[in-house]
């Protein structure tokens, strides 16, 4: 069976997961959160970005052709992953999400500011 890959900070919304499998797809998600953080440190190399996205694909057993990969975070990380996964036949996508925002004033003049995320569904990442 296909998989369809998430790889973020958060676990899925189940709305996103529905999705997920309404394709078909087994739902695998990253485990090891700790693989997506990024040093705080500019002189970061392409050679990092690719070995840390390597070993973020290996944790979720690998990608392949069939496979859907939802890859989210840190820019730099994020676009190795996907390049990565490209490489290997996976298809890539993005969340379409519809903020909803509410702007509160507070009796001391500030504003607490509430926003929700609404999943409409996933487009495909293009490769430019």
């Amino acid at each position: 069976m296909s998989k369809f890959v998430f790889i973020m900070q958060h676990q899925p919304t189940t709305e996103q997961i529905a999705a997920a499998r309404e394709v078909g797809r087994e739902v695998i998600e990253l485990a090891d959160k700790k693989l997506l953080a990024v040093p705080d440190d500019a002189g970061l190399t392409h050679d990092w970005f690719i070995q840390r996205a390597a070993a973020i694909l290996a944790a979720v057993g690998g990608v392949s052709t069939g496979d859907t990969v939802h890859a989210m975070g840190q820019p730099q990380l994020a676009n190795a992953v996907n390049a990565k996964a490209r490489w290997a036949g996976a298809t890539l996508v993005e969340s379409v999400t519809v903020r909803e925002s509410v702007d509160e004033p507070q009796p001391d003049g500030t504003v607490k500011k509430t926003a929700v995320f609404r999943f409409r569904g996933f487009r495909s990442v293009y490769e430019f």
